[in-house]
């Protein structure tokens, strides 16, 4: 099993401030030095699973469209010291908090001309690949037409087997009836399409995501769902008095407004004595006009902390929020995704407060297994917090419930051993 050579394709860095864990957790079975990663985010790597990690920098790209000297990949070591490419992470994230301030399909598409003609086909990545020689590349099919250019193109330099995952709704047209998003999710769809030609096995987050792609691509994928990171032990905890919330993550796709919901629900039952408290941690930049709405003296917005901080907090608070857009136009967005918090969540063995869309598969995850109190406007949030005020037995019961749930749908010993299977099947041509 150890013998793979994987090549990992990423957006994001396998860095733990970031939160999405997924490819590491997958990936923790093999020998590191069989495993190699390359991103398009530049957060220093810092997860033990990869032994080798290459970046190639979006806004090197954006300069190498008039700069073609422009050194635009570089392998990193996630044990180094110096901020050499501090600057660049600097520039991208102030890029990527105007652009998610008014999502426009017209800079999405001016993103995708520049990494067309940007110089990202570089002697760098191709000895990175050369060397690694992988046996098998694995990459999300994902939305980002110039990631899946990248893919293509690094299954084609290293004639690798492929293994595509669906984890997001990057193909149907049931997110939107805008024009806008139309036009540019036909062209995600026809990018999608080029490289599931190229792909030879197919994975997909939940049952509902496999429908729908292997009905779009004429495939027959495989669920893979996001494992437990241990076996979730429920310890029972009397609540704290206030009540601790917690919230670790993005606040991005409408995901502030849900918050809000929460802090307009919590008004009422904190009128008079502070009964629950919010803390969040997030890396998203909030507008003027929602961070003085948010700021309360029951609800607090924390700088983002490591994966090992984040898990630390969550066995110290009473309820854990998720979060999802419930009604504004990214309330579909999530319609095909399993967040990576659902799988912590449960590994804590928490009381869940779900907010979101019902249609979309993570609230419909919650409901079918009873596994979080769900809810969708600012009376139902109000009624369930009143309800644990009054009960704290509540958040008792759905912490056990959790933490049953897990047991049962996530256990990491035969997701991993599915994973080593699909990739087994891919070398040998199954």
């Amino acid at each position: 099993m150890n013998d793979k050579k994987i090549l990992v394709m990423s957006m994001s860095a396998w860095n733990s401030r970031v939160g999405s864990d997924t490819w590491a957790t997958l990936m923790g079975q093999y020998k590191p030095e069989n495993i190699a990663n390359i991103c398009l985010r530049e957060e220093k790597p810092d997860s033990d699973a990869a032994g080798s990690y290459f970046v190639i920098s979006e806004n090197r790209i954006i300069k190498s469209v008039l700069k073609r000297k422009t050194k635009t990949g570089y392998v990193i070591n996630k044990d180094a010291t110096d901020d050499t490419h501090s600057e660049d992470l600097k520039e991208h994230n102030e890029r990527y908090s105007r652009m998610s301030k008014k999502r426009s399909y017209s800079k999405l598409l001016a993103r995708e001309v520049i990494w067309k003609l940007g110089k990202w086909k570089t002697k760098e990545l191709c000895d990175f690949v050369d060397s690694f020689k992988p046996d098998v590349v694995l990459f999300f099919m994902d939305g980002y037409i110039h990631f899946n250019r990248l893919c293509r193109f690094v299954i084609k330099r290293t004639g690798a087997r492929a293994i595509g995952f669906f984890v997001d709704d990057n193909f149907t047209y049931k997110q939107s009836k805008g024009l806008g998003f139309k036009a540019f999710r036909f062209l995600q769809r026809r990018s999608l399409k080029k490289l599931a030609k190229k792909t030879d096995g197919f994975w997909a987050i939940t049952d509902m995501t496999k429908e729908e792609a292997d009905k779009t691509f004429k495939i027959n994928s495989t669920v893979v769902t996001k494992p437990l990171r241990s076996l979730p032990v429920y310890t029972p905890k009397e609540c704290s008095k206030p009540i601790k919330i917690l919230y670790t993550g993005n606040l991005q796709i409408g995901r502030d407004r849900s918050l809000l919901k929460v802090v307009q629900a919590l008004e009422e039952i904190n009128k008079d004595e502070i009964k629950f408290e919010i803390d969040v941690y997030t890396k998203t930049v909030l507008s003027e006009e929602m961070t003085k709405a948010l700021n309360c003296g029951y609800c607090r917005i924390h700088e983002p902390i490591p994966q090992s901080e984040v898990f630390k907090l969550q066995t110290e608070a009473d309820v854990l929020l998720f979060l999802e857009d419930v009604d504004g136009k990214d309330a579909h967005t999530a319609r095909l995704s399993f967040s990576t918090k659902i799988t912590d969540y449960l590994t804590a063995s928490k009381c869940i407060l779900a907010i979101g869309c019902l249609e979309t598969a993570p609230m419909r995850y919650f409901v079918d297994n009873g596994a979080a109190i769900v809810s969708t406007t600012v009376e139902e949030i109000r009624a369930r917090l009143l309800e644990i005020a009054n009960d704290n037995s509540i958040v008792e019961s759905y912490a056990q419930a959790a933490c049953r749930c897990g047991i049962k749908n996530h256990n990491k010993e035969e997701i991993l051993a599915l994973v080593n299977k699909t990739i087994d099947g891919v070398l040998n041509g199954d």
